[in-house]
C-alpha cells in the first residue's frame, strides 16, 4: 500500500518494506503455567502497552533463555522497530536499544541496514500512524495483520540522505528523551526524600538513636543531618549546614507505639486524606461534546502509567460543568477508573500542567481533583498518593470485571501520619523547585515535539534538504 500523504522527488527510490526490511516477523508469549519460563529471566519481553515510540531501554516482565528455546518468542536484533498490530495501541512504535524479545502483538521490523536507514523507516511510520491505525480492522478488536505491513510502500532517498533527516529529526527526540529522563530524576528524588522523612522516619530514628547513646540533642541533630544530607557534617558548606539544621531540628527525636501504624515521631497526628483536603470527581459527558473548544477535558490519558502528567491526553469539549469540576496547573488529580486489562494508572496521582491552547481544563469523570485545605500540603499529598500504602489502599477500593472504579471514598479514607506544620513547610520549600523544573521541562518538550511534527513530512518528502 502506498501513503499518499507525501509525494517524493523523481530521484528517490519507492519501496515496500518487504523490500526494506531483511525480515519481518512477530514475538511469541511463553507459557504462563512454565514458572521457570519467567523467573529470574534476563531477556526483556515487550509488550504492546510499553511502546511509547522511542527507544525501548527495559521491559516489565523479562523471559528466561528456556523460554525462548521453548516457545514462539524470539530474540530479535538492537534497531528492530516494534509495531504494535492489535488493540488499543494498534500503530504504537518502538525501537529495540539492545537485543530483546517481543510478544505475539508486536510485529517486529529489521530493516536492510545496507540500503536503508532504521530510524528513518521508524520516522515514516511515526509520520503514518493515523493512516496505518485507520487500516485495523475488527469489531471486538482493532486488528492490523502483517501481510497489510509487509505492502506498506515509502520513497526514499540514498542511504546517506536518509542518515541526514534522521539525525535532525533524533536530535529533536534526544532532547525530549533527555528532559524526560532528567523529569523522572528530580521525581524520583522527591520521592526519595517523602519516603525516608514521612514513612520510614529516618531523621527521628537518627535522633531517637543519637539520644538513646547518650549524646545532645544539638548532637542528635547532627546525627539527623548526616542521614538527611547523605554526607559527614564535616563536609556540608555553611549554606547546607545551616538549611539542614533547620530540618533536623523540625523533626521529633522519639518514636511512641501506634496501634495502627505500629510506630510513630512523638506528637505526628494520624489523619485520613479527607482531613486536609477535599475531593472533586469530574464531568460526564456526551461523544457529541466533543467538539473544537477553547475548553478541554482533562481525561484518563492524561496520566502516565506510572503516574505523573501527560499533555497529550487532553479532548476538546464545548459542554457545561461546574466551577469545582475546573482545574488549574498545579492541582493534584487522581484517576478513578481504568480497563481491566491494562490496570495501569488508576488511583494514581498526576499535577495538571499549563497549556497555552485552552482557556479553561475540565476534569472528566474518570477523574477526580484533590484540593488541600492548606496549599503547602499540594507536593505532599502527591508523594503520599505515589507511595505503595496509597496505591495498596485504592486498589482494595476497585470494582468492576470490563472496567475498575474506584469507589468514591478511596482517597479520602486513606490515612496516614501528619508530620507537624513546621515539616510540611521545609518540604514543600525543599521540593516545589523541582516540580518547577519538571513543568518547564514538559512544557519545553511540548515545543520541541510541535518543531518535530512540522518537520517530520518536510523532511521526509524532501522538500527540504534535496540538494
Amino acid at each position: 500500500m502506498k501513503f499518499e500523504k507525501l509525494s517524493y522527488p523523481a530521484d528517490w527510490g519507492v519501496f515496500s518494506l518487504q523490500e526494506v526490511c531483511s525480515c519481518i516477523t512477530s514475538g511469541g508469549t511463553p507459557s504462563r503455567k512454565n514458572e521457570d519460563f519467567y523467573k529470574n529471566g534476563s531477556v526483556c519481553w515487550v509488550k504492546t502497552k510499553e511502546l511509547e515510540n522511542y527507544y525501548i531501554y527495559d521491559t516489565e516482565e523479562k523471559i528466561t533463555s528456556d523460554a525462548i528455546k521453548n516457545s514462539s518468542a524470539k530474540i530479535l536484533p538492537q534497531n528492530t522497530i516494534l509495531l504494535a498490530m492489535y488493540g488499543a495501541t494498534v500503530g504504537e512504535l518502538g525501537i529495540l536499544s539492545k537485543d530483546m524479545a517481543c510478544n505475539q502483538a508486536c510485529c517486529a521490523l529489521i530493516v536492510n541496514s545496507d540500503q536503508f536507514d532504521y530510524r528513518y523507516v521508524f520516522y515514516l511510520l511515526k509520520l503514518h500512524k493515523k493512516e496505518i491505525q485507520s487500516l485495523a480492522t475488527g469489531a471486538a478488536q482493532q486488528n492490523l495483520s502483517a501481510t497489510v505491513i509487509r505492502d506498506f510502500t515509502f520513497g526514499f532517498p540514498i542511504l546517506e540522505k536518509q542518515k541526514n533527516i534522521a539525525n535532525i529529526l533524533e536530535c529533536l527526540d534526544k532532547k525530549i528523551q533527555l528532559n524526560t529522563q532528567t523529569n523522572q530524576t528530580l521525581e524520583a528524588i522527591a520521592q526519595a526524600i517523602f519516603k525516608s522523612w514521612f514513612v520510614d522516619f529516618d531523621p527521628v530514628r537518627a535522633k531517637a538513636q543519637a539520644i538513646s547513646d547518650g549524646k545532645t540533642s544539638d548532637e542528635a541533630n547532627l546525627s539527623a543531618m548526616a542521614v538527611i544530607s547523605g554526607k559527614a557534617v564535616e563536609d556540608l558548606s555553611q549554606t547546607e549546614y545551616q538549611q539542614l539544621w533547620e530540618i533536623a531540628d523540625a523533626f521529633p527525636s522519639e518514636l511512641v507505639e501506634n496501634a495502627e501504624f505500629g510506630e510513630a515521631p512523638k506528637g505526628w497526628e494520624i489523619l485520613s486524606v479527607g482531613d486536609v483536603a477535599t475531593i472533586t470527581k469530574g464531568k460526564s459527558y456526551k461523544s457529541s461534546e466533543l467538539e473544537p473548544s477553547s475548553t478541554a477535558l482533562v481525561t484518563l490519558k492524561s496520566f502516565n502509567r506510572g503516574g505523573g502528567y501527560r499533555l497529550d491526553g487532553l479532548k476538546e469539549y464545548s459542554g457545561t460543568y461546574k466551577a469545582e469540576q475546573e482545574v488549574f496547573a498545579g492541582d493534584l488529580i487522581v484517576a478513578y477508573t481504568d480497563v481491566t486489562q491494562a490496570a495501569d494508572v488508576i488511583g494514581k496521582p498526576a499535577m495538571v500542567m499549563s497549556d497555552s491552547r485552552y482557556e479553561h481544563l475540565v476534569i472528566s469523570l474518570d477523574v477526580g481533583v484533590v484540593r488541600p485545605k492548606n496549599e503547602k500540603f499540594k507536593y505532599f499529598l502527591y508523594c503520599l498518593a505515589m507511595t505503595d500504602l496509597f496505591q495498596n489502599h485504592t486498589k482494595s477500593f476497585c470494582t468492576g470485571t470490563t472496567v475498575l472504579h474506584l469507589a468514591k471514598e478511596a482517597v479520602p479514607s486513606f490515612e496516614f501520619i501528619k508530620p507537624n506544620d513546621n515539616l510540611i513547610d521545609l518540604f514543600d520549600n525543599l521540593v516545589s523547585s523541582m516540580f518547577i523544573k519538571i513543568n518547564g521541562h514538559i512544557e519545553e518538550n511540548k515545543n520541541l515535539e510541535k518543531t518535530r511534527d512540522l518537520l517530520l513530512p518536510k523532511l521526509l518528502s524532501g522538500e527540504l534538504f534535496n540538494e
